[in-house]
């Protein structure tokens, strides 16, 4: 448990309860570095909500700066409470866009965020650290600024663990494959090829257990 943690969770303000009770379970199961890594089972089991209704409060909560989400592969993903993401007293703050503080002027009213480069700051955001991630498993890297773009928009209707699971099981698959017969990254992710990935596995795991 981390005091820091909830005394900065009691002082927020959320998009709803539900959300607010998403920071404080986080909070209360921080470390010394603020930090965390309950699965979405668990967080849905203390919430009681669903999964779906889960990963829309963290990315709430990561949208406007509340959490770092940290994913990795195989596992639960953890979470970083940002206790440090600004001041209330009407001082300069920040928060971190595209993987940079940048400046906010003041602490009250509608924050103004500096801009230093809007079309940069738009591309790095593109590369979220969770495609990032993805980028650096899939196994032909060609076309990366589509595939980001494609990636998000499949990320909305699909958890990044089980794109994560795919590629990863696409990726050792093709690993003695040649790279021009490998899809384009645009293509996998367009033709939603991780769901038939996904669908392969649990097939096999259900021939495995049938004998």
């Amino acid at each position: 448990m981390s005091i820091e943690c909830l005394n900065f969770c009691i002082k927020q303000k959320c998009e709803t309860p539900t959300t607010k009770l998403v920071l404080f379970i986080l909070s209360n199961y921080a470390d010394e570095k603020h930090s965390c890594y309950p699965s979405e089972a668990k967080l849905a089991e203390l919430v009681g909500v669903s999964d779906r209704q889960i990963r829309r409060c963290l990315q709430w909560l990561e949208k406007h700066d509340f959490i770092r989400i940290e994913p990795r592969a195989g596992t639960s993903n953890r979470y970083y409470v940002r206790v440090s993401r600004g001041k209330s007293n009407g001082v300069d703050i920040t928060v971190q866009r595209g993987g940079h503080e940048l400046p906010i002027q003041g602490g009250h009213g509608s924050p103004n965020i500096l801009k230093k480069d809007t079309k940069a700051n738009t591309k790095e955001e593109l590369y979220s650290k969770e495609f990032e991630f993805f980028w650096k498993i899939y196994p032909r890297k060609i076309g990366k600024y589509g595939a980001a773009k494609v990636y998000k928009t499949a990320s909305k209707k699909h958890t990044h663990k089980l794109i994560y699971k795919s590629v990863e099981i696409f990726a050792k698959n093709n690993k003695m494959t040649e790279e021009r017969f490998i899809p384009h990254c645009t293509t996998w992710l367009n033709q939603k090829r991780f769901l038939d990935v996904a669908v392969e596995k649990k097939k096999n795991t259900l021939n495995h257990l049938a004998g």
